[in-house]
């Protein structure tokens, strides 16, 4: 479901990463029979539930560096 070899090189529009009817928020993957959900965001797998988790801390620990900078 959630693969990101096809088309490696393509960046999706805003339209197209945001919206659920589209696709999976992070790599832009179809839906199965399953939704994922994290912070009202559709996802297409655990693997694409745990890639976003992992950037929003990541961005997270980097906004409160800038803050204390």
């Amino acid at each position: 479901m959630c693969d990101t070899s096809v088309l490696p090189g393509r960046r999706l529009s805003e339209s197209e990463r945001c919206s659920s009817i589209n696709g999976c928020a992070v790599c832009g993957g179809k839906f199965g029979l399953i939704r994922h959900y994290s912070w009202r965001t559709a996802l297409c797998s655990k693997k694409c539930v745990d890639r976003f988790r992992t950037r929003r801390e990541r961005d997270r620990r980097w906004l409160f560096q800038a803050q204390v900078a």
